[in-house]
């Protein structure tokens, strides 16, 4: 009886580590300018929001903030929303990241995705991948801890969402999970915050008097 109440909680304990993440994911990239990114994600849509702020004096200059147009992927339509607030529009398109593939003409030999080993970065276990794409190299560091996730973050407004031949590469080997840090030579962005509770239900939406284009 004790051993099957152990497995029990060893299966959930494992399902739980596995399941699809669902919260919010805050990124971080300074070098020239400070570049903020926070993730929305549930199962079926993720929302991203970006920011950027000129460096002064070696600290971010708050006040100059430029926000970038919000991104909504949508899983279950296989569509990319781009809410343009200036003028109150939504743009909808295939997601651009897979079409972008398609006009790289991106074949299997053209991506290699090598496990390098083992790391903990915060409170998280990350395993470090070497992604080669056509030669270009992204290292990344993803943990399983917070659970499966839709979307690739792999470097500054670049993102691999699911159906992504070079996401697929990568689950292939190993890196299904959330990223916490990727590098692109010196530009390295860092997972600095995130929770894992349910996003607020409007980030997913369309808000009211938004033109769908």
């Amino acid at each position: 009886m004790k051993k099957l109440a152990v497995l029990i909680a060893v299966l959930a304990f494992l399902t739980d580590s596995y399941a699809q993440f669902e919260g919010t994911l805050v990124y971080d990239c300074t070098l020239k300018t400070k570049v903020m990114m926070t993730v929305y994600e549930t199962k079926g849509k993720v929302r991203v929001e970006a920011k950027s702020y000129p460096m002064k004096q070696g600290a971010a200059d708050i006040l100059k903030g430029k926000e970038e147009d919000p991104l909504l992927f949508d899983f279950q339509t296989n569509k990319q929303l781009r809410f343009v607030d200036k003028r109150r529009a939504v743009v909808e398109t295939e997601f651009s990241e897979l079409e972008a593939e398609k006009q790289m003409k991106l074949t299997d030999g053209d991506i290699s995705v090598e496990k390098t080993g083992e790391e903990v970065i915060g409170k998280l276990n990350c395993q470090h991948f070497v992604v080669k794409i056509k030669g270009d190299q992204r290292d990344l560091w993803i943990t399983k801890d917070l659970g499966a996730s839709n979307i690739c973050l792999a470097g500054i407004l670049l993102y691999y969402p699911a159906g992504s031949m070079i996401l697929n590469k990568i689950k292939s080997a190993g890196g299904d999970g959330v990223v916490v840090k990727s590098q692109i030579g010196d530009q390295v962005v860092n997972l600095t915050n995130y929770q894992t509770r349910m996003p607020p239900a409007y980030n997913f939406e369309i808000p009211a008097g938004y033109t769908k284009m």
